[in-house]
């Protein structure tokens, strides 16, 4: 296999799909956008391994760029036991991760020595920088949204008052909660507790610093592993944090009699859930999800706890022509003007609306006053989608990927 090697002008690109239809979709839109560059793409599907082998086996006939894959996809994938792919055909490995990166300790801690590794949250980015010195390539990259192709709806003739699409992660904690009993150190089941409720009562501060200042009352002495480990293991106290802000933040509005249409799993055990303002629809496809949001007036988001980050479900959002309002981050703010009261200057010049999740209580009415004012929200909306359209797509990403990336490997 030829060495692939800084300043060679290689425009071939592979991508894995396969397993989550969202991440599928943030795929295939890079994919269209490299082609559109004049990049060489091949797609490996997982779920017919011998046949993406064997496309593979000839795509990487020629020099290959670099691997492009998100949550880790194909990203340890062994050929030989103990022997990474991506070392043994020398291809760079772009591992863009979606989520926290305490979810995939394992995958982390076998990362291959030509991984290029990015956050969707710079405080992840600097968790990777504290806990993984080993990786050689780390980096940011905000999330981007897909408009699709169907003209923009004005807001006043939309059907959807408020649309929220994402599930209650806390039916999933069990799966992945760790055997507590194995610490025999300290209670691991009360400092799980103590760091839940250190969130709930502080939600700036993020799962690690919650987890880590929970171990530092116990009076441990642990080295950067150790604590590593220890994170990895209780890290599930963060789908409980989300869980209990997600219905907090939709249920503020259910109980003050405002429509909205939900999509995801675990709602159903909600008690609010069946009130005649809501409209529970499960979970749908991830492409539905973007075509409902044609329809909305509001598209209401929560961060999933990334306090320096970004979520899809804003920038989808805004791309359709919706009033996008999400809880804060230190980028979004950075990125957007949307004040979070209504002490607003005489200017109104907002992209979207903020609230903060210590003070829910104020949403029904700003969320209310969006309704009332369909040419006020027509405004707002207008602006956040020249915002995301000009520097939160996918097209954008695939700029600063070659950009800052791609033209460096």
């Amino acid at each position: 296999m030829p060495r692939v090697g800084k300043g060679i002008k290689l425009k071939r690109l592979i991508f894995f799909v396969g397993v989550y239809d969202t991440l599928d979709i943030f795929t295939y839109e890079l994919k269209k956008e490299f082609e559109a560059l004049g990049y060489e793409t091949m797609v490996f599907d997982v779920r017919n391994m011998p046949q993406g082998l064997k496309e593979m086996a000839m795509f990487a006939a020629k020099p290959v760029k670099a691997v492009i894959t998100f949550n880790n996809l194909g990203f340890n994938m062994e050929l030989h036991a103990g022997k990474n792919i991506w070392e043994e055909l020398n291809i760079p490995c772009v591992n863009i991760l979606m989520d926290h990166p305490f979810c995939y300790k394992d995958a982390l801690d076998h990362a291959p020595r030509n991984a290029v590794v990015l956050c969707t949250d710079r405080n992840h980015m600097r968790y990777l920088e504290r806990f993984y010195p080993e990786i050689p390539m780390i980096g940011y990259l905000p999330h981007a949204g897909k408009e699709l192709p169907l003209s923009r709806r004005p807001i006043a003739d939309r059907e959807i008052d408020v649309l929220y699409a994402g599930g209650l992660s806390k039916t999933h904690a069990g799966n992945i909660m760790a055997d507590l009993k194995k610490y025999h150190s300290f209670d691991a089941e009360a400092l799980c507790l103590r760091a839940y409720r250190d969130l709930i009562a502080n939600p700036f501060k993020t799962t690690e610093q919650a987890l880590e200042e929970a171990l530092s009352s116990e009076g441990l002495m642990l080295s950067e592993k150790e604590l590593k480990d220890i994170i990895a293991d209780l890290h599930f106290v963060d789908l409980y944090a989300v869980s209990y802000y997600r219905e907090k933040t939709v249920q503020t509005l259910a109980e003050q009699g405002i429509s909205i249409q939900i999509y995801g799993v675990g709602w159903e055990n909600c008690p609010w859930i069946h009130r005649p303002n809501v409209n529970y629809g499960g979970r749908i496809p991830a492409e539905e999800v973007v075509a409902k949001m044609q329809d909305a007036k509001i598209v209401l988001s929560t961060m999933t706890w990334f306090k320096d980050g970004t979520h899809d479900r804003v920038f989808n959002g805004m791309l359709q022509g919706a009033v996008a309002v999400s809880d804060t981050s230190g980028y979004m703010k950075e990125e957007f003007c949307g004040f979070c009261d209504t002490a607003r200057p005489k200017e109104d010049n907002r992209e979207l609306i903020f609230f903060e999740l210590e003070e829910l209580d104020k949403l029904p009415a700003q969320v209310q006053e969006l309704l009332d004012n369909p040419g006020m929200a027509q405004q707002i909306a207008d602006r956040g989608y020249a915002k995301a359209k000009q520097f939160h797509t996918w097209k954008e990403r695939a700029l600063e990927l070659e950009r800052d990336l791609l033209s460096q490997l």
